[in-house]
């Protein structure tokens, strides 16, 4: 006995599921960059609020740029509050991946 099957609609039925994937991917990955920035804005020392007030990002494409523009911002990663430890900010970071390039930046 010889059975033969015909699927139809295959391809299309695969797209659609690919497409549901991306989203779902790109809903984790803004999540995961909101939590991100959740604890990174817990973490930053407090006088006036204004450091923690200034975390924001920019997405490019499907790129994300965590910025703070507080020109503080680098002595407070520093450690030199006793609030939060040396490189917070790395070590928030890193617990969200392996980063594509530098971590913090510094820019005068």
């Amino acid at each position: 006995m010889k059975f033969q099957i015909t699927l139809e609609g295959v391809e299309r039925e695969f797209k659609k599921l690919f497409d549901l994937q991306k989203i779902d991917t790109k809903f984790q990955v803004e999540t995961q960059v909101a939590t991100m920035v959740d604890d990174l804005v817990a973490a930053t020392p407090i006088d006036t609020g204004l450091a923690r007030a200034s975390w924001n990002v920019d997405k490019k494409g499907e790129v994300f740029n965590v910025k703070n523009d507080v020109d503080y911002i680098q002595y407070l990663n520093q450690g030199t509050s006793e609030q939060a430890p040396a490189r917070f900010i790395e070590t928030i970071a890193l617990q969200y991946g392996r980063p594509l390039g530098t971590i913090v930046d510094v820019k005068e």
